[in-house]
Parts: structure tokens; sequence; C-alpha cells
């Protein structure tokens, strides 16, 4: 271990030795010292001061009873820290004034095989020096439980397939990928849930992003869906309506036969991977809404302007069809609930993906909250965390003093007369 000088060591005994983190650090050197190796563990945090001091060490806010630290992570967040740098087995060291003990504990050997192979297999595309690629490779030794006779052709594999992920915590996918077309053709199944390598992959995954390992088949998928991967290209779909589709191909001419017989389509990713280069032509308008209301009422209507239905959060598809659109030069437009989960949707889709909104403004929702007191409607209780508006600051600031959730219904009548006259305000 590298020799750590006498000035860091005053300031980290300074920083980190108090009463306060005395057990957490106990706990830690526990875990580390195992002969079972766990990969995490229980630390009790009984009042505000302890979780405090916990969260703050750890990087994400802890809730007061007992939380579960993950080594690596927390290894990884020591040694980014720019005061000090160092590893969790070094700041141990540090604090208790001995070395943590490796005998039978798996703690992490320099040179050792999964390290090596670790590296070598992320330095083949340019993500050795990853934030995460020092823990990821060290967890890998200690707790990957990969046969060494694997480890070549296992950490070959997971940096092919982690240099195709989104690993940037702070952007959005540019670009989705099935993750069918990450397997092997030798091995389509080699990602599926349950293999090695799927575990060993969204463990950097994870990494990378500063969230937990997936526990379960939900955040497994929502891990996948973080890094731009779909765990299939069948199931998840958006509702479309009448896309003035440009090409004369048999695809489009598929959805515009469907458009002609008043029948919306639901797009699969697999829909959009067969899709011609370009959709539609650039200055196109297409509406995208938040609920299946507005297409359905549209299709009875007649209204044949082109609209795309989020369903609440967009899915993957969903996102990767206005993305599509909006590299056309389609000029999109939402609109959405005035309730805090509508609200995010909006602000999501007008600040990370570009699209405008249409009739989301304080205005629209004032008027809105006094047509319903003048026609007596119920308007549902604004619950939730409020969300900044700041394409209309006074929005926000609106929605929570009037305190009344205004749903697309209400605005039914109004948007189908936009839809109608192909004038999205």
């Amino acid at each position: 271990m590298a020799e750590v000088s006498a000035r860091v060591r005053e300031q980290v005994r300074a920083a980190w030795g108090g009463a306060v983190l005395r057990e957490f650090w106990a706990q830690a050197r526990e875990a580390l010292e195992s002969a079972k190796r766990p990969d995490r563990f229980s630390v009790a945090l009984p009042d505000e001061t302890t979780r405090a001091a916990v969260s703050e060490i750890y990087g994400r806010e802890l809730y007061l009873g007992h939380s579960r630290i993950m080594v690596a992570k927390l290894d990884q967040v020591l040694r980014a820290d720019g005061r000090f740098g160092l590893g969790l087995a070094q700041v141990l060291e540090v604090l208790h004034g001995e070395p943590v003990a490796t005998a039978g504990s798996g703690a992490p050997e320099p040179g050792s095989a999964a390290i090596a192979q670790a590296h070598a297999a992320l330095a083949a595309h340019g993500l050795d020096r990853s934030p995460w690629a020092e823990a990821w490779a060290r967890w890998l030794h200690q707790y990957g439980r990969v046969a060494e006779a694997e480890l070549p052709r296992l950490t070959d594999r997971a940096g092919s397939v982690l240099a195709a992920l989104a690993l940037d915590p702070g952007a959005a996918p540019a670009v989705w990928v099935s993750r069918a077309d990450l397997a092997t053709p030798d091995e389509p199944t080699e990602l599926d849930d349950g293999g090695a390598l799927s575990r060993i992959v969204l463990r950097a995954a994870a990494l990378a992003h500063h969230v937990d390992p997936p526990a379960g088949e939900r955040e497994r998928r929502s891990l996948w869906e973080r890094c731009g991967v779909t765990v299939d290209d069948v199931a998840g779909t958006v509702l479309s309506w009448a896309l003035p589709l440009r090409g004369a191909d048999a695809w489009s001419r598929s959805i515009t036969g469907r458009t002609e017989l008043g029948l919306p389509t639901h797009l699969t990713h697999r829909d959009l991977a067969a899709a011609p280069e370009r959709l539609v032509e650039p200055g196109a308008v297409v509406a995208v809404c938040e609920r299946p209301r507005l297409v359905e009422a549209s299709v009875r209507a007649g209204i044949r302007h082109p609209l795309v239905c989020v369903s609440g959060t967009p899915s993957t598809v969903a996102l990767a069809l206005l993305d599509r659109l909006r590299a056309d030069g389609a000029l999109l437009r939402h609109h959405g609930d005035f309730d805090w989960p509508g609200i995010a949707v909006a602000r999501s889709l007008w600040s990370e993906r570009q699209v405008g909104l249409w009739r989301m403004s304080a205005a629209d929702y004032r008027a809105a909250v006094d047509r319903a007191a003048r026609e007596r409607l119920d308007l549902p209780n604004l619950v939730g965390t409020p969300v900044e508006t700041p394409w209309d600051p006074e929005l926000a600031e609106l929605m929570s003093t009037a305190s009344r959730a205004v749903e697309e219904e209400t605005f039914l009548s109004t948007l189908l007369d936009d839809l109608r006259t192909g004038t999205l305000p």
C-alpha cells in the first residue's frame, strides 16, 4: 500500500476520526477482513448527526435506522474524494493505526489476475481511466465469483459491452440499442438475467451511474435503460397517429395505410429499427401529448394532425421516436398534465430533448383553474414535490398557490381545436 504522508493522516483523522463515525468504520473493517468477502455491510444510523455524517462520506442521502453500504462503491467514493484520494483500506489503516488484515479476506492484491484482466479489457476500449474503473476491477477480484479460466473471455466481452453503453451519469442516452444486439451471435442469451456477463457488466454500470447494484428484475431493467439499452425490442411501444412519413417504402406505406383506415399505430424499437433513415420532412410539426385520450379523440374527430403519445413518463421507445423526429428537423410541441409528474415530464422533454411546449404556461393553467371554478368542475388536489418550470417560472409558483392539478382531458376541446387548425401555441 502506498505510503500516506503524516500531513494527510492528520487531515483524515480530523475529518473522519470522530466518535460519530467510529461504528461505521468498524463495520467497514469487519467487512474487508471477513473470510466470507461480503460485498455490503449494514450500518446503524440512530440519529440525525450520524445519518448526516455517513451520508456525506457515502455520497448519497441515507435514512435513519439501518442502511446498506456497498463496499466497492464506498471504496470508489473515497478514492474520488478530492482531499485525500485514499482507498477504503488505506482510510481504515490511518484511522485505526493498523493495516487491514488480508489473510483469507480477499482484500485487493495489486497484480491479481482479475484486476489485471479487468484493466486490460477496459484499456482496449479506452475505458481504463474512467472514474469507476478501479472500483470495478477490485470488485471483480474480491466478489466477482468468476473462475480464473473464464476471466480472459468474460472481461474481454464485458469491455466490449461497456464500450457500447451510455455510462455518463450526467447525460441522457443519445442512442438506444437492444440488449440482444449486444450479445454475440454464438451466445444470444449471454446478457440475459442470471448470467455472469450480465452480472459483471451491470456492476460496472451501477458504479458508473453512482447507484446501488440492482436487486431485482425491475432495477436491472432500469439500470440497462440508464445505459441506453432496451431489455427487448418488442415489448415497449409508443402510440402514434397520422405521422407525415416522407418515404414510399413498404414500411412507410404500412404506417400511412393504417392512418387511412383510421387506425393509430403502436411502434416498438423493432419497428423503428426497420424504418427508413429519414421519417419526416424538416419543419413538420408533431404534437406530443401525455394521455391516449387525446389520440382517441383526434381519431374519432377525423383530425389528421401528427400526434405522438408518451403515456406518462416516456418509455425508451417513445424517446427514441422523438429523437428520430427531431433529428429529421421536425418541430415537436408537448402538452401534458398540470401536476408535478406531468411538469417533470415536460421539463425533461424541454431541457434534455429540445421539445417545445404547447399550452403549458402559467396563463394556460390559470385559465383552466378559472374555468373549472366557473363551471364547477372538480379538480384533483395537487400533491407531491414541486418541480421548477424554467420556461415560465410563474407556473410552478401559481400551481403551488392554487394547489390543484389540471389533467390533460380538461383541455381536450381546446387541444383538439389547436390540432384541427394546425396551430400549437
